[in-house]
């Protein structure tokens, strides 16, 4: 099996393998060292490398699950909105319970059911959200990966270095690249929500226009009849 037959979504590749194959190095550095996996990655061929990319989509899954645990369970404990909530309290929710109501003469009081609503409407007017939600997911991932990532940086900086000053440098690195991945997850998942909302009351403007243009051509016709 070759790797440029797999037929790999972009989410596929973000969300789910980068996260696998990060996963896979660092249980690798705990259990081997680091020598040993600097080593292994430079003896990987095509058939390793598609088998670990392989291993890498199982693992991934795992992994984007376990980061949605976690993450639900800090928003729970802090109680906190997700960005669609907030959108949905905004004046701009405001027209889109309108725009839904007189187009479909319901009334939608649940932020979840109109943003499926208004997805479901749009339909591929707003191609970049797969790539947005697989960028927040790919960074929620690092989150976690951040934490897990502590026990290897105590191998190599204790059993293999032998430095508490690398040991200190890679904690804070691991706390810079998890700080910077969480306000990247919120902010693209905020992205990947509220701009569904916005595309749906650009549709529903594009549709009415449309609507006006068609009513305007018989009458147009009419009056040069007339003529």
């Amino acid at each position: 099996m070759e790797i440029s037959k797999l037929k790999l979504e972009i989410y596929d590749f973000l969300g789910v393998i980068i996260p696998g194959l990060l996963i896979l190095a660092e249980g690798m550095i705990l259990l081997r060292g680091w020598p040993d996996f600097v080593a292994s990655v430079g003896h990987v061929g095509g058939i390793g490398l598609t088998f670990l990319v392989l291993l890498a989509f199982g693992i991934g899954n795992l992994v984007q699950e376990l980061g949605h645990i976690t993450i639900r369970t800090i928003q729970k404990a802090r109680r906190t909105q997700t960005g669609r909530e907030r959108y949905w309290k905004t004046k701009e929710g405001d027209l889109v319970k309108e725009a839904i109501k007189n187009e479909s003469a319901f009334e939608i009081d649940l932020a979840d059911t109109a943003y499926d609503y208004c997805l479901t409407r749009i339909k591929n007017r707003f191609q970049k959200r797969d790539l947005f939600v697989a960028i927040s997911d790919m960074c929620r991932s690092f989150v976690v990966l951040s934490v897990l990532g502590l026990a290897p940086s105590v191998r190599v900086t204790f059993h293999d270095l032998h430095s508490i000053g690398m040991f200190l440098a890679l904690f804070f690195l691991l706390l810079v690249i998890a700080i910077l991945s969480w306000n990247r997850m919120v902010r693209f998942r905020e992205l990947s929500e509220s701009t569904v909302f916005r595309v749906y009351l650009a549709v529903q403007f594009e549709d009415s226009e449309a609507r006006k243009q068609l009513e305007a051509k018989p009458n147009d016709s009419n009056s040069s009849v007339r003529e």
